[in-house]
């Protein structure tokens, strides 16, 4: 299984953000993900978080490679701009692993408790 982090931008008003309130939210849009979503995708599990500027997906897909899961997750997002009204004017600005934002998020729950592997840190 993979974790592919995903971006949404939302519309922007006079070159910025349109306002959250406006805006559909993770909850709705992560239902609507795991609606579109086909057998195909392997889908397990979709995380959402609103920012600013959008939505930020985890998406924990069951594929037998990375590139796959990236085409799944990325398909996935694409097919939801295209048919969900609430969705006209957003965009995919991001899509793949980043695992130093994964980390980094750990990192910011409780830093002792995450350790960065050697890896990471290059």
């Amino acid at each position: 299984m993979y974790l592919i982090n995903a971006r949404l931008r939302a519309p922007e008003i006079e070159g910025r953000p349109a306002p959250a309130g406006g805006r559909i939210p993770a909850r709705e849009l992560r239902h609507l993900l795991l609606v579109l979503a086909e057998p195909a995708d392997g889908i397990e599990h979709i995380y959402g978080e609103e920012h600013p500027a959008g939505i930020h997906l985890g998406l924990f897909i069951r594929r037998p490679t990375l590139d796959e899961a990236e085409s799944a997750a990325a398909r996935l997002c694409l097919r939801a701009l295209g048919v969900v009204p609430a969705l006209s004017g957003w965009s995919l600005v991001a899509c793949g692993t980043d695992l130093d934002l994964a980390l980094g998020r750990l990192e910011a729950f409780d830093e002792e408790a995450c350790q960065r592997p050697a890896i990471a840190a290059r």
